[in-house]
């Protein structure tokens, strides 16, 4: 069993990739984006994933954005890059690239395929790279992972330590996956911060999402852990209704969450890139 990081709690913010029209990057944008989250309370930062429209960013652009957010940082938190690619050699690339631009962790979206093929994947990229494994258990957006098959993946391989849930219900696979392994995996939510309070209650140790309130659910996780949970419901209420809307229609969260930071002066535009076949996307 590889040693759990201690830094691997809490609220880590899955970045938005700032543009502008035409689709261009937009680093300063970017560099206020990290302030804001930090300053927000997030422990961590997660450039390069589905919400931060990493899937789009061709391989100059990915370095850029992952070496701009950890330049910015100047190590006030680390920095959980996402591992998007279904083929194993690219997705160990990509996982060179964060290496080598700074990433304490990777966020690995399994690719689709029977359980054969995803315990191949991860265990390719762990060995490739020594660094801590966060899994992506999304099905809209590649396999289903039961919690069999995630134990199996932490058994086989030492450095997944963590599993970002977003496998409706999620609080109740949190349980599942606890009374399986303990411990030994590291829980956090996503879908915008939806189930927050329920996945709290079945001891969640953070979230990753790039919901625009970072505060919010900072706040929320330490009312909880005070013990305090009608501070903890009083501040998930605060979020609840954003977080509702954007799983009502998916295809529109990042450009939601993009307009709402507009709005707060951390982004100049809202720009997004367009999809050419739209996936259904959750973070």
């Amino acid at each position: 069993m590889a040693r759990m990081p201690d830094w691997l709690k809490g609220l880590f913010a899955v970045l938005p990739t700032p543009m502008v029209a035409g689709g261009r990057l937009d680093p300063e944008s970017l560099e206020r984006v990290v302030d804001y989250y930090l300053d927000g309370g997030a422990a961590g930062l997660v450039p390069a994933s589905i919400a931060g429209e990493g899937d789009l960013l061709d391989e100059a652009e990915r370095r850029c954005v992952i070496q701009r957010v950890a330049r910015r940082s100047g190590g006030r938190a680390p920095i959980v890059v996402g591992v998007l690619a279904e083929c194993t050699q690219q997705a160990i690339a990509d996982a060179r690239v964060a290496a080598e631009c700074g990433a304490a962790g990777l966020l690995v979206k399994p690719p689709r395929g029977d359980a054969g093929a995803v315990l191949s994947h991860v265990r390719a990229i762990a060995q490739a790279l020594p660094l801590p494994l966060i899994l992506l258990d999304n099905p809209a957006f590649g396999p289903t992972l039961p919690s069999s098959l995630i134990a199996s993946l932490v058994e086989a391989v030492p450095t997944v330590c963590a599993v970002k849930v977003e496998d409706a219900p999620t609080p109740e696979k949190m349980a599942r996956l606890r009374r399986l392994l303990g411990p030994r995996l590291r829980l956090f939510g996503g879908l915008g911060g939806l189930h927050a309070l329920a996945e709290l209650d079945q001891e969640a140790d953070g979230f990753f999402t790039g919901n625009p309130y970072p505060a919010r659910l900072v706040s929320m996780i330490a009312s909880h852990q005070a013990g305090d949970r009608a501070a903890a419901a009083a501040a998930f209420e605060e979020l609840r209704a954003a977080a509702a809307r954007e799983m009502d229609c998916p295809a529109a969260m990042i450009p939601q969450r993009k307009l709402i930071l507009r709005e707060l002066g951390v982004l100049r535009e809202a720009a997004t890139r367009a999809r050419v076949a739209p996936s259904p996307l959750r973070g």
